[in-house]
């Protein structure tokens, strides 16, 4: 091998580290031009019941449609588990609370958190799944936050070269911080919080699939074990996208990207991060990525996430989380619990412009699920060509 050839591969490898070093957020929002806007959800100071704190996401959540879609009972506030005795089985006791939710009051019981004792840290958001639920607004919560909207955002031509814009956010990042419980349950299963865009805000999901022009959602999944994935619900009819090895589409339910590229664990706290970049409309260049505690686990980079420009933007957080699947062999097994923190939502205009093939045409293979050191490296060299304006 020539001289040359080996110091271009020194080159290459020396920005593209072990699998075990993480990347920063700063590097990844500065990276892919998400400086425009971001919105940290708020947090209270306190432990809250169920009623309590409801109140307080509708407040200060920019909840869309002004309500928690369903699973009220199963939100409180509750102490950082890695500070306090949190147990898998335990279910607070209820009382009859009239708490309004939209315009109409709705009663539901509350839920208390185990303790009110914070130990000096900030609480956690404490979603409960009782015992037997499964999707079916049985456990679980359900809601859609959409904080960051602008008309008038402008492309970061220093980073993102010629993307072009409607003004609007084609491209979003949510980071936040999850726990499980020491003995948590996985079952075969289920969903947890990610991002959604479109005019309708309620398909993309329970099997309602997407026409490409009114919605889109990319959730988080576990699975078996805690393995993990990217669910999402946009169109699979390009040709041969099906087919890739790392895609498992289903006719009556949403998309599998990368299933089991990386594994959740119990008993500490782990950082998401996930990015979304809108396709141009009528090409297959769009982009979901995601980085589990800071190591990139998957990178799609082909994907027709819209079909029209009616879908123009991401619209921000979809907190959706549930054990399901559609039957009670999903069900979570006991009463059991999972935490969230540090919820932060970054922006930014320009739908991708990598080269992508026309919509009607054959569609490229995806950057595959990255399980070893070259899904890492291809995701540092696509940072590095996002910061030569290349993407």
């Amino acid at each position: 091998m020539s001289p040359t050839i080996l110091l271009a591969l020194a080159a290459l490898l020396s920005i593209a580290p072990s699998p075990s070093r993480a990347v920063s957020l700063d590097s990844i929002i500065s990276s892919y031009g998400l400086t425009d806007a971001s919105y940290n959800f708020s947090w209270p100071d306190e432990t809250l019941n169920s009623a309590d704190a409801n109140s307080w996401i509708l407040k200060n959540w920019n909840l869309n449609s002004k309500k928690v879609d369903f699973g009220n009972p199963n939100i409180v506030f509750s102490p950082d588990p890695s500070t306090s005795s949190s147990t898998v089985v335990r279910r607070a006791a209820s009382t009859k609370s009239s708490t309004s939710t939209s315009s109409a009051s709705t009663t539901f019981s509350t839920s208390y958190p185990s303790s009110t004792n914070l130990a000096g840290q900030p609480p956690a958001l404490r979603i409960e799944y009782p015992q037997g639920s499964y999707s079916k607004k049985t456990g679980g919560t359900q809601f859609y936050a959409s904080p960051l909207n602008t008309t008038q955002a402008k492309v970061d031509t220093s980073v993102l070269g010629n993307a072009t814009t409607d003004g609007q956010y084609e491209r979003m990042l949510l980071s936040y911080d999850i726990w499980f419980p020491s003995g948590f349950a996985w079952n075969m299963g289920g969903k947890l919080p990610g991002l959604r865009g479109g005019p309708d805000a309620r398909g993309c999901s329970g099997g309602n699939e997407t026409d490409g022009s009114s919605c889109f959602s990319t959730r988080m999944m576990w699975r078996s074990g805690g393995a993990g994935e990217v669910y999402a619900y946009i169109p699979t009819s390009q040709k041969g996208f099906c087919s890739q090895s790392e895609v498992t589409c289903n006719s009556d339910y949403g998309t599998s990207l990368a299933r089991g590229s990386f594994s959740f664990v119990t008993g500490q706290w782990q950082t998401i991060h996930m990015l979304v970049v809108l396709n141009e409309v009528g090409k297959a260049n769009g982009i979901v990525q995601l980085w589990y505690n800071g190591v990139q686990a998957l990178s799609f980079q082909n994907l027709v996430l819209r079909k029209s420009s009616a879908l123009a933007s991401v619209g921000g957080l979809y907190f959706s989380t549930f054990f399901g699947g559609d039957d009670s062999s999903w069900a979570s097994p006991t009463d059991q619990f999972t935490y969230f923190r540090n919820i932060q939502l970054y922006a930014g205009a320009g739908a991708s412009n990598l080269t992508g093939a026309a919509v009607s045409g054959a569609s490229r293979s995806a950057v595959s699920g990255s399980s070893g050191v070259w899904g890492v490296v291809m995701g540092l060299v696509v940072l590095g060509m996002m910061g030569m304006g290349v993407l």
